[in-house]
């Protein structure tokens, strides 16, 4: 299971190390939140990250799925996609994902395709068809979706399972924290956990998220 810890821009480099000393596999780029989204500075980050000895996620979340209107993200996508070990675009972004898939292929890097919920669990038969769906565009489909219940968490985890390929899982909330440890076992990739500052509800901080793994997974 490999730890993924989303950062704005704020005292980047600092947090960067901070989360590598802390035993973090991945950083998240959350472009969306940058006060700077030029592409020069963004891809003085990523380069950042890959030296310091961190795998990257490239996001660039739309405003419909819970990020904001970044004017040039289109150019951010197509010349940094094939720098980042992953980029996340959202599977309502048909046409990026077209063009990029491809890019990101040539080079040898990953796409995350990723669908959210901000409000319910959707029943199995969505979860399924989404899934398949991300995984037919040439990525690794990644369902995060709100929670309620456990029951809703039981109901995105059990779905999911029948999906024999990578994915990433999250059930959204508090009701949906104990996903963020057990999605492993049904399959689910990458976890993400907060440092300083929640960029998603229900994230279990990264020392946490650590010591848990460490607990059960090894």
């Amino acid at each position: 299971m490999l730890i993924a810890v989303p950062l704005t821009d704020e005292d980047f480099e600092n947090r960067v190390k901070e989360v590598k000393e802390k035993g973090a596999d991945i950083v998240e780029l959350r472009v969306d939140t940058f006060s700077d989204t030029s592409v020069e500075r963004v891809r003085e980050m990523l380069e950042y990250v890959c030296d310091v000895g961190l795998r990257t996620i490239l996001t660039v979340r739309s405003p419909r799925e819970g990020g904001r209107h970044v004017p040039n993200r289109e150019e951010i996508l197509e010349k940094l996609a094939p720098l980042s070990d992953y980029t996340d675009i959202e599977l309502s972004s048909g046409e990026t994902i077209s063009r990029l898939a491809p890019l990101v292929r040539q080079h040898g890097k990953k796409l995350i395709i990723s669908y959210h919920d901000f409000e319910r669990t959707p029943p199995p038969w969505v979860i399924r068809e989404v899934l398949r769906e991300g995984y037919r565009r040439g990525g690794i489909p990644k369902v995060a979706v709100m929670a309620h219940t456990l029951e809703d968490v039981q109901r995105l985890l059990c779905a999911a399972s029948e999906e024999k390929y990578e994915k990433i899982l999250i059930s959204m909330g508090e009701v949906g924290r104990v996903s963020r440890v057990c999605a492993y076992v049904f399959g689910s990739v990458i976890t993400y956990a907060s440092f300083k500052t929640s960029l998603a509800p229900g994230q279990l901080p990264l020392e946490e998220m650590v010591r848990l793994r460490e607990l059960i997974f090894t």
